[in-house]
């Protein structure tokens, strides 16, 4: 899974079950950090790692992926017609039915989509898409040196936000800073000693960095104003990331938002943007209950 602790691997069992078909059980633990403050359902970002985590591993397991290739994520898609259960010893299990699609050339495109579900009751969906690059086009690919986290990362009038505003309890957890000169956006918190998002070491800026601060602006767009300590958030229903390019280690990231006008865009579909140095790093559509969620229009997305 590309971690580099144990307590990071959230997954218990992946098995084939048919050609290209896979089962995928969950390992979910109520204090994990993508856990946020807990409640009585589970934050979709939880489900979004869980099955990158089963792409990184069907791919070297199944497909014969050499381990040390770099993968590179291209599309990141959790969308749920049901809340997330929570975690509790008397629910039973969530259960992930994968399908994978592969496509050979100068790269290895790969795609799974996923049905998930509990207690033969379907909860959403989950989409991943990747390439698997060999070494040597990566590293002509990146063209760099790998850089740190430095002072430049967090603009110079950065306010962070309090934890509770954006679901969290502990600073370190917040990856959203205010913009003063740039009401309603926020410039992207970077801690490289996070041991989630930063569990091992990286030459970009970690995706799921990104699908959190995501998830983050999207709890702040929803309350209006901050959420009193301790109180639960409600989670988006939609979080589809789709990134477009290598964020550096040392250059600030603007977060901004804006409705969503896409043809497929349902009412209270927010278009969430992360860029740096004017360049989009990623881009993520967002629904959420707070903001006028209307329900899934029914179209689903394929490989």
């Amino acid at each position: 899974m590309h971690k580099a602790s144990g307590d990071e691997v959230l997954l218990s069992a992946v098995d084939r079950v048919g050609d290209d078909r896979f089962r995928v059980t969950p390992l979910w633990r109520r204090d994990h950090y993508l856990g946020h403050l807990g409640g009585g359902v589970c934050d979709p970002v939880l489900l979004a790692e869980t099955v990158r985590q089963a792409a990184i591993h069907v791919s070297h397991r199944f497909y014969g992926v050499p381990y040390g290739h770099p993968f590179v994520m291209h599309e990141l898609t959790v969308d749920l017609g049901a809340p997330l259960p929570g975690l509790s010893a008397e629910l039973p299990p969530v259960a992930v039915e994968a399908q994978v699609r592969r496509r050979e050339g100068r790269k290895v495109d790969m795609c799974m989509q996923s049905v998930v579900e509990m207690a033969g009751r379907r909860l959403g969906r989950a989409r991943v898409r990747w390439a698997v690059l060999d070494p040597d086009r990566y590293a002509r690919l990146r063209n760099r040196t790998s850089t740190a986290v430095g002072a430049e990362t967090v603009h110079g009038d950065a306010v962070p936000l309090v934890p509770s505003r954006v679901g969290h309890r502990l600073d370190r957890d917040v990856l959203l800073a205010a913009a003063p000169a740039h009401p309603g956006q926020w410039w992207l918190r970077l801690d490289p000693g996070h041991p989630v998002l930063f569990d091992h070491p990286s030459d970009h800026i970690p995706g799921m960095a990104l699908v959190e601060a995501f998830r983050q602006m999207s709890t702040v767009l929803a309350h209006g104003t901050p959420a009193a300590h301790g109180s639960v958030p409600r989670h988006p229903s939609l979080l589809s990331v789709a990134f477009t390019s290598f964020g550096e280690l040392d250059a600030p990231v603007l977060l901004t938002a804006q409705p969503a006008d896409g043809e497929d865009d349902t009412p209270g579909t927010v278009l969430l943007r992360a860029l740096q140095d004017g360049r989009e790093l990623a881009h993520a559509r967002v629904r959420h209950p707070a903001l006028g969620d209307t329900g899934r229009d029914g179209k689903e997305a394929t490989c």
